[in-house]
């Protein structure tokens, strides 16, 4: 692998260089200028059309038209042509051959509207579409750029709220379309990639580099076709293919640099001892508690005249332990890990095509240091496709295959980072690693980071597909896709002996672990399409099959004992202690789908949409095992209609409605459809079979309760659209309203004790309501202008709330003491005690409700339900929700001539977050060791 890897950075830096291609025309003949003049106007109104570009095509001599539309321009050949633009029409080119005046005549150019996007299976025209998706290109992404492409279009795409993982260089993002539709967490939205549906595909796995567009279907209608799995929303990637014309090569490449803003400001080396002090000071003037400084620091004090204890000066002593190897010192351990990171990334495209094939051939590099030391993210990818055509056109065949290695280190050491006390060193002064000694033990983060950082994460990605398209027969032809999805992760890791100065140390312990992991899926999926257009009318329609198998299996191993602590020594065969561990994990399901979408427009006005699928899974009991998701949906394009024609302003105006039902199946743990049972329960025996003498029978126990009835979660979603353009589509936005209903929900319930051991069932026992409204513009000038803008913005919220629950879920499900399930409102909710100040006096500690551990300088509680006891039984309530009110974003994208800059902004608003962090430093010695550290702000208490 490392011989593969090295071959193939060594091919990225060869193709690693800028290509220019140089066109240089000698003309035949050298002839004098002349002048061409004439008269622009717009087609429908045969009104002038100012401002309209006119110029020379190769070069750069050109003008504009004036008020009046007219224009003049002194052209250097009589082989010269022109070429005619203006926002929102057409481009003409027309040739000077033997003419000096030329009036044009522009047309409306509908090219936007006329693009075509893919939707599942199918495509159509974006004018055409009655359904919510939101879509973006590769220049999109390339602006941004990162392993993720959809880290890359956070904030862009209207209703999806895109999150990351805090800076992790292995680039995780959460996506979630439109809310939450299911308990056991956001369910995640299917990825297709390439028409190929994946199971649990993350994106950081392929080149962003090589994608070409990516739409996301976001209301049921759009995503019914996909059934089963598509409640959470459906995310249609299509990469790059090879195109008509010569060779073509390509490099795009770029360096960016990450840095960790708004650390938290801790307290220093000089702080920390004054906050020590303080509270020395306080216990003693309230709880009359003997002053008791640690020896780690060295004070001077004296008490006032009321013979309270008053700091003078402080500083880390000297010496932190008695051997004098750990000297006092001031260290910041944020700045100790942190850094600024700097990420690179190299692509290099070839392709080429003619009217029988068409290729492409890329090569990718990706590498993010990672903002903490010693992390990274390194991704090395190939790709090829291809596509013959034969039989005069009628038979197409190719394939689409991608190779992607990954290498990641993705520790994260924040939290001791913040904790480690400030007076204590990274080193000692043998240079060995420190300690926290004369405070509690914490963990030495450049430590942790540092021994660690070969112990790699390695990960080898292939997926692709074949397909055999054919031509039948006047509008009738037929599709047959097989696709892989291949992985293979791996990780050693080598622990070996340390110790830290005064602080921790491994016990003489070391030990080398193992994890190997290898899902596997592939697809099947067989369409036959039928398109006819006969004037007003314009009918598409396709039918289809789809198989899908997935299979896991990983094992884990890790064992203790190594007597040569050198990674290419370091295996689990060679160690020698008698403490080991073993793992495995395994998975395995399939899908059987039937599916048929039929779109039908009229005068290319009135859109009408009917899809219908019917799943299977081997993840459900026989009862329930299939699954059938309908979907409708209809579109007026009200700008097509003769009473808008004079309605110039207006270039795009479409209503739109759809109703429909998706499927999630990802809330299922494995084989609670069936109900287990295991031998040798506590070693008993019993006499099954009467005999009461000779060997007895193991007993048995029950695992847990099955139940055969457990059937899909099921969201019905309602949709409300309006898209809007003004201007020629300088102008243009949508805006929406849906309202999902997801019944079936699954939760677990607890069992019935009269029945016997057993882990708690899962039933279909919640429902659960979300409503939301979308909005997103764009305004843009002249896209010919040497200066070109565009300003896009969007911004959506949405509302979910529990309409039903078993009893015996209701405030108890979640279980973490934090968030309950409450009907009325969402999931995502805080719930407990209210905070109502601080105890400053004994007399408000002896006059409150009772209250665990109340005493002056802690939080007081309210006591809810005025029984003069502050309990979480009784006085626990709704204090906030994790979602947010509003979610979006905005983007200025700037050029001028040859040079662009984008500049983007996103972000959410009103949600309540729990920051854990915050409970590490804004509390001092409450059910946190003493020693750790905190922010500033505490100084201020």
């Amino acid at each position: 692998m490392k011989n593969f890897i090295s071959k193939l950075a060594l091919v990225c830096l060869f193709f690693g260089v800028t290509v220019y291609t140089f066109a240089i025309q000698m003309p035949n003949e050298i002839q004098q200028a002349r002048t061409i003049k004439g008269v622009v106007v717009e087609k429908n109104t045969n009104e002038p059309l100012p401002g309209a570009s006119v110029y020379v095509k190769g070069t750069t001599i050109g003008t504009t038209t004036d008020i009046d539309g007219r224009y003049q321009l002194s052209v250097p050949s009589e082989n010269a042509v022109l070429v005619f633009s203006f926002i929102g029409k057409k481009t003409v080119e027309h040739s000077v051959r033997g003419v000096t005046v030329i009036d044009m005549v522009m047309e409306d150019d509908v090219t936007m509207l006329e693009e075509v996007v893919y939707t599942g299976y199918m495509t159509q025209k974006k004018a055409d579409l009655t359904g919510s998706v939101s879509m973006a290109t590769s220049s999109d992404i390339i602006k941004n750029p990162s392993a993720n492409a959809m880290k890359a279009l956070q904030g862009k795409l209207s209703g999806v709220h895109i999150t990351t993982n805090g800076g992790n260089p292995a680039e995780g993002v959460n996506i979630q379309i439109r809310g939450l539709s299911s308990l056991s967490g956001g369910v995640r939205p299917l990825i297709v990639l390439d028409g190929m549906p994946t199971e649990n595909l993350n994106l950081r796995d392929i080149n962003s580099g090589d994608i070409e567009s990516i739409q996301v279907l976001k209301d049921a209608a759009s995503a019914s076709i996909y059934g089963a799995r598509a409640s959470g929303g459906v995310i249609l990637i299509q990469t790059k293919k090879g195109k008509e014309g010569a060779i073509s090569v390509e490099y795009n490449g770029s360096v960016s640099f990450g840095s960790v803003l708004n650390k938290p400001t801790l307290m220093n080396a000089e702080e920390y001892g004054i906050a020590a002090f303080r509270a020395q000071a306080y216990d003693e003037k309230v709880y009359g508690v003997s002053m008791s400084l640690p020896t780690t620091y060295d004070f001077t004090w004296h008490r006032n005249d009321n013979g309270l204890a008053v700091l003078d000066g402080v500083k880390p002593a000297e010496w932190l332990n008695p051997e004098k190897t750990a000297r006092g010192s001031d260290t910041n351990w944020m700045d100790e890990i942190f850094r600024t990171a700097l990420m690179t990334n190299h692509q290099v495209t070839v392709s080429q095509g003619t009217n029988r094939s068409k290729s492409l051939f890329s090569l990718g590099y990706y590498n993010n240091e990672g903002t903490q030391i010693h992390t990274f993210f390194k991704q090395y990818s190939v790709r090829t496709n291809t596509e013959y055509s034969l039989l005069n056109n009628r038979l197409k065949i190719g394939e689409n295959i991608a190779l992607s290695y990954l290498q990641y280190k993705d520790a994260n050491e924040t939290r001791w980072a913040m904790i480690n006390p400030p007076a204590g060193p990274v080193y000692d002064i043998n240079g060995n690693w420190a300690g926290a000694p004369g405070f509690d033990d914490f963990s030495n983060p450049v430590r942790l980071l540092t021994m660690n950082k070969d112990n790699i994460n390695n990960y080898v990605k292939i997926i692709g597909n074949m397909f055999l398209d054919l031509d039948i027969w006047k509008g009738i032809s037929a599709r047959t896709q097989f696709g892989v999805d291949y992985g293979n992760a791996y990780n050693r890791a080598v622990d070996g002996v340390w110790s830290e100065t005064g602080g921790r140390n491994s016990n003489g312990e070391n030990y080398v672990g193992s994890y190997q992991s290898h899902p596997l899926s592939y697809v099947w999926t067989n369409t036959l399409s039928y398109s006819l257009s006969t004037g007003r009318h314009s009918l598409d329609a396709v039918a289809g099959t789809e198989f899908t198998r997935f299979v896991q299996e990983g094992f884990s191993a890790r064992r203790e004992g190594i007597y040569l602590e050198d990674r290419d020594f370091a295996h689990i065969g060679v160690t020698t202690g008698t403490k080991y561990s073993l793992g495995s994990s395994a998975d395995e399901y399939t899908y059987l789908s039937l599916f048929g979408k039929v779109n039908y427009a009229l005068d290319s006005k009135y859109l009408l949409s009917f899809t219908l699928r019917r799943d299977g899974s081997s993840l459900f009991g026989t009862n329930n095992r299939y699954g059938t998701f309908p979907a409708v949906s209809a579109g007026w394009r009200i700008n097509n209609e003769p009473f808008m024609a004079d309605v110039e302003a207006v270039s795009d105006l479409k209503l739109r409605v759809s109703w429909g039902e998706n499927g999630s199946v990802q809330g299922l743990p494995r084989g609670y459809t069936s109900t287990p049972f295991t031998t040798d329960y506590f070693s008993t025996s019993y006499p099954i079979e009467g005999n009461e003498t000779g060997p007895l029978h193991s007993g048995y126990r029950r695992t847990w309760l099955g139940n055969p009835n457990l059937k899909w979660e099921t969201t019905k979603q309602t949709d409300l659209a309006v898209d809007f353009g003004f201007m020629n589509q300088r102008i243009f936005g949508s805006l929406s309203y849906y309202f999902k209903k997801t019944n079936d929900v699954l939760v677990q319930v607890p069992y019935i004790a009269a029945m016997g051991e057993g882990g708690e069932p899962w039933i279909n026992g919640a429902n659960m309501n979300n409503q939301g409204i979308e909005f997103e513009i764009t305004y843009r000038n002249n896209p010919m202008a040497d200066f070109k803008y565009a300003i896009t913005a969007n911004i959506g919220s949405y509302r979910t709330k529990l309409i039903e629950l078993p009893e015996n879920v209701i405030n108890r499900y979640a279980g973490d003491g934090m968030r309950d399930f409450v009907i009325g409102r969402t999931p995502n909710i805080f719930y407990g005690l209210v905070a109502d100040g601080i105890f400053k006096t004994q007399e408000e500690v002896d006059n409150h409700a009772e209250q665990t551990g109340k005493a002056i300088g802690r939080i007081r509680y309210k006591d809810l339900d005025g029984n003069g006891v502050v309990d979480e039984l009784y006085d626990r309530t709704f204090i906030g929700i994790t979602d947010p009110d509003f979610f979006g974003g905005i983007t200025f994208d700037l050029g001028y001539k040859n040079f662009d800059m984008n500049i983007f902004f996103q972000g959410v608003y009103g949600n309540k977050v729990n920051n854990i962090w915050k409970q590490e430093s804004d509390l001092w010695n409450i059910s946190v060791p003493s020693g750790k550290n905190h922010e500033k702000r505490i100084l201020d208490a």
